[in-house]
């Protein structure tokens, strides 16, 4: 083989395997950064922390919160929107919970305790495919 085609064999390689890195590297939200997951001083606080982020497929938001002072539950969008536990989809209570953003849509999340979802303890974020995200 010569020595050009060498060459251009791992050039090649090596542009591969960075575009395959930057398709399959993901992000890990704080969701509320420096805040965490607890009870914000604007009711909007998370909305506006979410429009400041791109969500795609794969990352993972992390709500930062001590176990028995919070929880977080994931609803569909009426029951986001109502502040109800009417027909939770998921229930994360053990602190520090992560969840996976697995595919392309809307996600909603509150704090079930009291009335911590009416104060503005509550997130809704859209995830987008990571390639369309991208161009």
């Amino acid at each position: 083989m010569s020595v050009k085609m060498k060459l251009g064999l791992l050039v090649f390689g090596t542009i591969g395997s960075m575009l395959l890195e930057f398709v399959s590297c993901k992000t890990v939200h704080i969701v509320g950064d420096q805040l965490g997951w607890n009870i914000p001083t604007q009711q909007t606080f998370y909305d506006d922390w979410a429009k400041k982020k791109a969500f795609v497929v794969g990352d993972q938001l992390v709500f930062q919160y001590h176990p028995g002072l919070n929880t977080v539950v994931m609803v569909n969008k009426e029951d986001y929107e109502h502040c109800s536990t009417r027909n939770v989809l998921h229930t994360y209570f053990k602190g520090n919970s992560s969840v996976t953003l697995e595919k392309v849509g809307d996600y909603y999340f509150f704090s079930s305790v009291g009335k911590h979802c009416e104060a503005g303890m509550k997130l809704h974020v859209t995830v987008t495919n990571p390639l369309k995200s991208s161009q």
